[in-house]
């Protein structure tokens, strides 16, 4: 089943992403990843002319662990990743967020709206939305009743 009805809008998650600065270390990122139960934390920038940065639990996995760094001394700075792939159009086709995750080599693309911050989407969004339309598409074609 083909889900070419889905746009941007309609899987981002517009909540706060949990910020961290830069000067902190990758012991003190995990430590906030795993109190709000999220993968990836924005790191703000201090001026106009700096690029936001992202840091991801898999950065922490491969750019700390894997290289046997110490989570405590590592700074966040050191293993974020920037600047950020960021989309700024909410009607744009899920095929082509989907293909700049993919082209990016990224897990998460910060959405901004009117040069504001509106959310994120992950890899989980796409698959989580591209999967309810495909339910809700099946309870349209008159299913009589749906298992719960």
């Amino acid at each position: 089943m083909r889900v070419t009805k889905l746009i941007l809008k309609d899987i981002v998650k517009t909540f706060e992403l949990p910020t961290i600065d830069r000067s902190e270390t990758a012991k003190k990122a995990a430590e906030m990843m795993l109190e709000t139960h999220c993968n990836h934390l924005l790191v703000p920038r201090h001026t106009k002319h700096e690029a936001y940065g992202i840091v991801t639990k898999k950065d922490i996995l491969a750019k700390v662990i894997a290289e046997g760094r110490d989570l405590r001394e590592v700074k966040v700075e050191d293993i974020m990743s920037r600047p950020l792939v960021i989309l700024t159009n909410l009607s744009l086709d899920i095929r082509w967020v989907a293909k700049a995750m993919a082209n990016s080599n990224v897990s998460a693309i910060v959405v901004f709206d009117k040069g504001d911050f509106y959310g994120y989407v992950t890899e989980s969004c796409i698959i989580d939305g591209v999967y309810n339309a495909m339910r809700r598409a099946k309870l349209e074609e008159g299913v009589d009743f749906v298992s719960c």
